[in-house]
């Protein structure tokens, strides 16, 4: 059907053939309005029978068009009628040509496309930039964040690949946080100085770019593409800036479908900008929640993450049936340091112990300062015999080094270990941690620089 054509229905009982077509006027009308850039209308004549209602508000509840009566001169209820079945207007005929097409271009004057609702990109536009609000609000992982916002920005502007870099302004310099597209991995350990590339340049200068043709473009840089195996012909840069403050950028690469555009670029600066706090709020979350959890000194995990990760591995290995251990060491001695180098110079040297340590277990192991210069182990899926073999390890590694050499020192020191394993020696981690003090204290009252086992 031509989209400049109005559909013409006689629903009048007894209606006279084509009368109402000729007496309105409505091939006129159509073309009146088609001149005027009209669309698809449904004219409906009612007559003065009202056997045809059910059918009548049918026809204009399926039909989804603008819908116009026409009624009788004589009809004075029409215009009341006309609004139970569902009409958009009513007209008292007789109607000549110019009235009807005005009054069918005023009726269709919203309808910019035809098939679509008036505003209906806007309308999802405003959807989605409210689903990435309200779904980064609610999430405190920086990360999902971050995946969450991606993946809107990409309903959004199509394109084939896309990065996410945020700003570290200690290093100034950019890291890839996310990415999609090639060997998106490759570019995870990647560092991008700020004003190098395009997402450098865009931090240095806080303004977005669009390279529709990156080969005639001095700030791509294709060693990118070499180490991704990617391709990149087109590129849409915008910053995420928080509270006045640049965080990072968003990278979408190769539209699909065309070249990027202005529109493009404020469709995603207007979803970057709630997205960029929701990334800041979250990364803050994580920040002030790590801090909590951290030692001031050490930067190892402190007595109250000891408890919670003790607490959590001990509940994991009730499920899964394994074991799982705890060591607690102490220093031997360590009051000498200070006495002889002072406070300071003994803080270093607990700095360097706790690297000792972090270096010498495995990585799914959880290192902790318990308080003073006592530290503690929590080893997952480990069982006496290997936690005692770690131990041993560990002890080693603090008796062979040679402590604050970089100070003009040359500091020797040993620990006193002991080894507390679930289930043998306990089914909480307050009996865990009772068990290795408490191993730990017969070494410590003995010959020192040990490891013991609870009995």
């Amino acid at each position: 059907m031509p989209p400049s054509s109005v559909i013409l229905v006689d629903a009048g009982a007894g209606g006279r053939g084509g009368a109402p077509r000729r007496a309105l006027g409505l091939d006129g009308a159509a073309r009146q309005v088609a001149a005027r850039g009209g669309r698809v209308a449904l004219a409906v004549w009612l007559g003065a029978g009202r056997a045809e209602d059910a059918r009548v508000r049918a026809l204009v509840k399926t039909a989804s068009l603008p819908s116009i009566s026409i009624g009788r001169e004589e009809d004075r209820r029409g215009a009341s009628r006309s609004a139970a079945l569902g009409f958009a207007v009513h007209l008292r005929g007789p109607v000549g040509a110019a009235e009807a097409a005005r009054c069918l271009a005023r009726l269709l004057r919203p309808a910019r496309r035809p098939g679509r609702a008036p505003g209906a990109r806007a309308v999802r536009r405003l959807k989605i930039l409210s689903d990435v609000t309200r779904a980064a609000n609610s999430v405190l992982d920086p990360r999902r964040v971050m995946e969450i916002v991606m993946s809107k920005a990409q309903s959004l502007v199509r394109s084939e690949a896309w990065s996410l870099l945020l700003v570290d302004e200690k290093e100034q310099s950019l890291t890839f946080e996310i990415s999609k597209g090639g060997r998106a991995g490759a570019m995870r350990d990647f560092k991008l100085q700020i004003g190098q590339g395009i997402a450098g340049w865009v931090v240095q200068y806080r303004r977005p770019a669009i390279l529709n043709d990156v080969r005639r473009d001095r700030r791509f840089e294709p060693r990118f593409d070499v180490l991704t195996g990617f391709t990149t012909r087109s590129i849409l840069c915008a910053p995420l800036i928080s509270r006045g403050r640049i965080i990072g950028v968003v990278e979408l690469l190769n539209k699909i479908g065309g070249r990027f555009t202005k529109d493009d670029l404020a469709i995603l600066k207007l979803l970057v900008e709630p997205g960029a706090i929701a990334i800041e709020n979250a990364i803050l979350y994580k920040r002030s929640t790590e801090l909590s959890f951290t030692d001031d000194l050490t930067q190892l995990f402190n007595a109250r993450y000891l408890h919670l990760a003790l607490r959590r591995e001990i509940k994991r290995a009730k499920r899964y049936g394994q074991p799982v251990s705890l060591i607690f060491l102490d220093l031997d001695g360590f009051k000498k340091v200070n006495d002889s180098h002072g406070h300071l110079t003994g803080s270093r040297a607990l700095v360097e112990v706790g690297q000792v340590i972090q270096h010498t277990v495995r990585e799914i192991d959880i290192v902790s300062r318990y308080g003073g210069d006592e530290f503690t182990i929590v080893l997952p899926q480990t069982g006496p015999e290997g936690a005692v073999v770690i131990a041993e390890r560990v002890r080693r590694s603090i008796e062979e080094r040679v402590f604050l050499a970089e100070m003009g020192h040359e500091v020797k020191l040993t620990a006193s270990f002991g080894v507390a394993c679930y289930p043998e020696h306990g089914q909480s981690r307050e009996d865990l941690i009772q068990q290795a003090d408490k191993a730990m204290y017969e070494i410590k009252d003995g010959e020192k620089n040990g490891v013991a086992l609870a009995r």
